[in-house]
C-alpha cells in the first residue's frame, strides 16, 4: 500500500478538490459540450462524437497520470532508484496503471451517464461499458510509452503532448477514418480507437471489429516491451 499512497501523492492534479474537479469534470464536460455543438450545428455523427469524446477524455487521463507521475519522480531524484526495484512492474508501474485506470472509470462513467442520457441514448450503456476493457490498456500502453520515451529528456511530455492533441484524429471521431488522406489513414489505422468506436456503434457484441482491436492491443502490447528494452539499452 505504501506505493500507491506514494504514487498517489506525485501527482499533481491531486493537490486538492477544486484542482480534482477541475481537470477531470469540469474541463471534460466543457469539451463534450463544444464537440456534440459541432455535431449539432453540421451533418455529423452526434452519436460517434459523444462515444469518441468519452473514450478520448479517458485515454487522455491515463495518459496523463502515468507520465505526469512518472515525471515527478524524475524531478524528485528517485525514478532510478525506484524502478531499479525488482520486479518493477508490480512495485513501480502497477500503482501507477491502476490509480490512472480507477480515475478513467470514474470520470468516464460520470460523463457518459450525462451524454447518454442528454442524447436519450442508455440503450449504448452495456458496450460503452465494456469498451473500457478497450480502451484502458491502450491508454495504459501509450502513457508507459510516453513516459520511458521522455526519460531524461528536456521535455519529458513531448510524445504524450502530441499524443493526448492528436487522439480525436487519430480515433476518427469528427470525420471517419476511412475518409482520410491515404498517408493520414495508415497512422490513424495503427491505432485501435476508431475500431472501438465502430464496435460500439454495432449491433453485435462479437464482429470483426473486435477482432481487429484485440489484435491491435496485442501489438501495441509487444511494441510497449520492444520499446522498453530498446530505450533500457540506450541508458545503460
Amino acid at each position: 500500500m505504501k506505493n500507491y499512497r506514494v504514487t498517489f501523492k506525485s501527482i499533481g492534479n491531486f493537490d486538492s478538490v477544486p484542482t480534482i474537479l477541475v481537470t477531470y469534470l469540469i474541463l471534460p464536460i466543457i469539451s463534450l459540450i463544444m464537440l456534440l455543438l459541432i455535431a449539432f450545428s453540421g451533418n455529423q455523427d452526434y452519436t460517434r462524437i459523444l462515444l469518441g469524446s468519452l473514450m478520448d477524455t479517458g485515454i487522455a487521463t491515463i495518459i496523463g497520470i502515468i507520465v505526469g507521475s512518472f515525471v515527478m519522480d524524475q524531478n524528485l531524484g528517485v525514478s532510478d532508484e525506484v524502478i531499479s526495484i525488482r520486479p518493477k512492474f508490480r512495485n513501480y508501474w502497477l500503482p501507477k496503471i491502476l490509480i490512472s485506470f480507477g480515475v478513467m472509470i470514474v470520470e468516464v462513467i460520470l460523463l457518459m451517464l450525462i451524454g447518454l442520457g442528454f442524447l436519450h441514448q442508455f440503450n449504448l450503456l452495456p458496450k460503452v461499458l465494456i469498451s473500457l476493457v478497450f480502451f484502458g490498456p491502450i491508454a495504459i500502453i501509450l502513457g508507459y510509452i510516453s513516459a520511458i520515451a521522455g526519460r531524461g529528456k528536456e521535455n519529458p511530455y513531448w510524445l504524450s503532448n502530441f499524443l493526448i492533441g492528436a487522439i480525436i484524429i487519430l480515433s476518427g471521431v469528427i470525420i471517419p477514418v476511412a475518409q482520410y488522406p491515404l498517408w493520414l489513414r495508415i497512422i490513424a489505422d495503427l491505432f485501435p480507437m476508431s475500431n472501438i468506436l465502430n464496435w460500439i456503434q454495432l449491433g453485435s457484441y462479437i464482429n470483426q471489429e473486435l477482432l481487429i482491436v484485440v489484435v491491435k492491443l496485442l501489438a501495441w502490447y509487444l511494441a510497449a516491451i520492444a520499446f522498453n528494452k530498446i530505450q533500457e539499452n540506450r541508458l545503460r
